[in-house]
């Protein structure tokens, strides 16, 4: 496995391993152990929220559904969580740029679009499943991959007291400021 190919799985699947749009965090917990918590997304309000596994991020709703996932690639390394060790992350070098995405990409019969370029930035989109990698373009003559995340997933969520009923305030632990 490299960084690569998950990367090209998540471009053509919107998924990393078990991390996707939809899962329900009880299920990727039993397999990669409790998340670790990055913060609130909004200060006075506990949901959503943002957890990670490693550089792979992902913002959960009150009803502990995955709603969107982020994979920080910039640092020249990414942290992907080990589905053979619980709580463990696997490391693998992820300096990688926008010729070998987009080639990975349609190796793995994934279609992709360019976005409009800013200056210092360029982006492609997947199909159909709109995974935007970001590329940074000031860093050398190749753009090179600065992260990939999908959008939002909508989703009929359960009303605030269902959500109390069914989850302690503690499922997944939040670390105190």
């Amino acid at each position: 496995m490299d960084a690569l190919d998950v990367l090209a799985e998540f471009g053509a699947t919107g998924r990393v391993g078990l991390l996707r749009p939809g899962a329900r965090l009880r299920g990727v917990a039993a397999a990669y152990g409790m998340p670790w918590d990055i913060g609130r997304i909004e200060k006075r309000h506990r949901w959503p929220h943002l957890y990670s596994y490693g550089d792979v991020e992902f913002v959960l709703c009150r009803c502990r559904i995955i709603t969107s996932v982020m994979v920080q690639t910039w640092r020249g390394t990414v942290e992907l969580p080990s589905e053979a060790r619980p709580g463990e992350v696997i490391v693998l070098p992820s300096r990688l740029t926008f010729v070998q995405v987009a080639d990975a990409l349609a190796a793995a019969g994934c279609r992709w679009e360019p976005l409009r370029p800013i200056e210092g930035q360029c982006w492609l989109r997947t199909l159909p499943q709109r995974v935007d990698f970001t590329f940074v373009t000031d860093d050398g003559p190749d753009p090179v991959l600065h992260g990939a995340g999908t959008w939002a997933h909508d989703h009929d969520c359960v009303p605030a007291a269902a959500a109390e009923a069914a989850f302690a305030d503690d499922f997944p632990p939040e670390q105190a400021d």
